[in-house]
């Protein structure tokens, strides 16, 4: 049986791109532009695909051609069809889905929370977004696959149907393998494919060891082209499919993940600007805000990858005497000769390091001004760079707020720095970056009320590499951290800001740690929890420390994953036994459920969520941001979850809980949200 060809239909073809740069440099003829477009609209694949099917160039090539431009790696068909992957990983995304993206799960690494996927189309960020949704993790490694490869890793893991990568690997194309009857026959293939017990198989005479041809109407599978002599080797049986991913390249280059890359600047920056008490920490908080910012204008994981490098760079090379921010240039001119003299510091002193472009851009025209009169290259509106116009509004934000020696001259609240920041709309900043920064930080809205309550933590170390450290830790738990060296500093910044947990080390630079909570307990600061973390380990000093009453008293040297964790229990403990907690309230039409229970698991939070609808009542008990238990009616676990979240309308209240909840559920939180719509989707068919 063949098929006969079908009108083409003038859809999209996805990946053109990838065919423009092709063409552009020479490595697919002009002359076959059209073919792969038409071939793509024919076999309804990406014109990557179309590229390989008509043999113009190698999987190989192809696939790392792509994974050098979105700065990842790539996996070939042949490794992807021997990987073994974890049944639990697939259990988490569902074959539809999988479908829908292309996309295919192939490990999740249990300790960093990070779950890797091939994907056809890199462009797409759904896969990035849906993956993470669909499996919990807390971030997406996506590496580039054939997009034929997809399709038969879903048919062979999901289906248990090994046919797709067999024709495959043999030679033959399979976007579409019809191995059962939810597809339709793809159209325009009836001139080279034919049905073989509901395979597509590619008619090729071929050579016998005698030297016979085979009979013109036998089908068989031809074998793929040879690899080039730098293609990437065959993986061997047994190894999985990390250490294959993970294993360099013979003679290739030391590849660097980008996670890695933005993490390693992180603490090294850090580390760098602990040296300078009045700059701790800047960058890093820089870049968690442009980080922010990008995230909520939707733009693509290698943009925000370089707006981050930058903003973690942006101060290298300059010093405290040397240091203005766009906001000190617009509201002080005095600042602008300043400015112009060192803003370029990062680039020329990185200027060896091949930096992302997007990071060079938003280095060199993060002072140009949106109404044109800015430096070095008065360009005006979006002709700046995003990152660059970002850049300058977090940058500026964060010294109004972090930082005494901004053009205030004193550190202010978040209302009014992004006050301070609105006469400048449209003038020296974009005003839809300065309006999207105050929607994140001075949202009026529910989010704000349930997530404002940020831990401040106050660490008080002579130690600038200790310090950076534990900052990056608290920091990535969403904590506002602030250093100081000595007690009196340490009572400095207790009389000008609240915390809510002083972790010191005994040995400080003008005394002991003893000394500090004696004082704190006799300056009205006894409320506040102490936890000394300290390179002395005498039995004296841990028995004087708990009799002054310090929450705990931890030896160096101790993971500062472990410290974050104990800081946070004696946040929430102290919050606790505080009078008048403070509970949350709204209406279910102001925000829905699914939405108020994602984002208390965002935020980590503890509490007791009340839902009320007549007499229908139902509660949600929250550890951090995991449903632990729930009542509803008669109903406990997790069948109250799924009866609570049948409400669409009702009033909710949040209300503090000190207790430890003990998780008698055992089942994520997204899961049980996953679970609870399938529900709802099955009982409204």
């Amino acid at each position: 049986m063949s098929w006969g060809a079908q009108p083409e239909q003038p859809t999209q073809v996805r990946g053109v791109a990838t065919l423009d740069r092709l063409v552009a440099e020479g490595r697919v003829p002009p002359d076959r532009y059209d073919e792969v477009v038409i071939h793509a609209q024919r076999t309804q694949s990406t014109a990557e695909e179309a590229i390989l099917q008509l043999g113009l160039m190698s999987e190989a090539v192809l696939l790392k051609y792509i994974a050098g431009i979105y700065k990842t790696r790539f996996v070939s068909s042949e490794r992807l069809a021997k990987a073994a992957i974890d049944l639990g990983l697939l259990e988490k995304v569902p074959r539809k889905l999988a479908k829908r993206l292309t996309a295919f799960p192939i490990l999740y690494d249990a300790k960093t929370r990070m779950v890797s996927v091939v994907a056809a189309d890199m462009t797409d960020e759904d896969v990035r977004q849906q993956m993470t949704f669909a499996t919990g993790a807390r971030g997406v490694h996506v590496y580039v696959a054939r997009e034929g490869a997809i399709r038969a890793a879903i048919a062979k893991h999901y289906d248990q149907d090994n046919r797709p990568f067999e024709m495959l690997l043999s030679g033959a194309s399979s976007r579409e393998v019809r191995s059962s009857r939810e597809s339709d026959p793809v159209p325009g293939w009836g001139q080279v494919f034919e049905d073989k017990d509901g395979l597509l198989v590619r008619r090729r005479r071929k050579q016998s060891l005698e030297g016979e041809q085979p009979a013109n109407d036998q089908l068989i599978e031809y074998e793929v082209d040879d690899a080039p002599p730098n293609a990437e080797p065959t993986i061997s049986e047994g190894n999985t499919l990390i250490e294959q991913l993970s294993a360099p390249e013979q003679g290739g280059d030391l590849a660097v993940d980008p996670e890695v890359y933005l993490e390693t600047l992180s603490v090294l920056v850090t580390l760098m600007e602990q040296l300078n008490p009045d700059r701790g920490a800047h960058s890093m908080r820089v870049a968690r805000m442009c980080q922010q910012v990008c995230e909520r204008i939707r733009l693509s994981k290698a943009q925000v990858q370089g707006i981050l490098v930058a903003a973690y760079l942006h101060d290298v090379g300059v010093s405290t005497e040397s240091h203005s921010t766009p906001f000190d240039v617009v509201h002080d001119e005095s600042n602008h000769e300043i400015a112009r003299r060192f803003y370029s510091a990062p680039l020329r002193i990185l200027e060896s390091v091949d930096l992302p472009e997007t990071a060079v851009d938003a280095l060199r025209h993060r002072f140009e001004r949106f109404d044109g009169k800015g430096f070095p290259e008065r360009l005006s509106g979006k002709e700046i760079p995003l990152g660059a116009r970002i850049l300058a509004v977090a940058e500026s934000y964060i010294d109004l707020t972090q930082s005494k020696a901004n053009g205030l001259g004193r550190r202010v609240s978040a209302e009014e720095a992004c006050d301070a920041m609105e006469p400048h709309k449209g003038t020296s900043f974009d005003p839809a970056v300065v309006d999207w920064l105050r929607h994140i930080v001075l949202d009026d809205g529910l989010n704000t009320q349930i997530l404002s309550a940020r831990h401040r933590v106050l660490i008080v170390d002579p130690d600038p590499e200790e310090t950076a450290v534990l900052e990056v830790q608290f920091a990535g738990k969403g904590y506002d951290v602030s250093i100081e060296r000595s007690i009196k500093g340490a009572l400095r910044s207790l009389d000008a800001d609240g915390y809510d947990l002083v972790v010191s080390e005994v040995n400080l630079a003008d005394g002991q740690g003893f000394e500090l909570l004696e004082l704190m307990r006799n300056n009205g600061h006894a409320q506040t929890p102490l936890m000394f973390v300290s390179s002395d380990r005498a039995q004296s000093s841990v028995n004087r420390g708990l009799e002054l009453g310090a929450a705990d008293y931890v030896v160096k040297p101790t993971s500062a994953a472990v410290i974050a964790a104990k800081a946070g229990r004696m946040i929430a403990n102290s919050r606790a036994q505080k009078p008048g907690g403070r509970g949350v309230s709204g209406s279910l039409q102001e925000m829905a459920l699914p939405d108020l229970i994602q984002m208390i698991a965002n935020g980590r939070k503890h509490g007791i969520l009340k839902v009320r609808n007549g007499a229908a009542q139902g509660e949600l008990m929250f550890q951090d941001g995991s449903i632990h238990d729930a009542r509803f009616g008669e109903l406990s676990g997790a069948e109250a979850v799924y009866g609570v979240l049948r409400l669409t309308d009702g009033e909710f209240t949040l209300e503090p809980q000190s207790a430890p909840v003990p998780d008698v559920i055992g089942i994520p939180t997204h899961h049980l949200l996953l679970e609870a719509m399938r529900r709802l989707d099955e009982e409204q068919r």
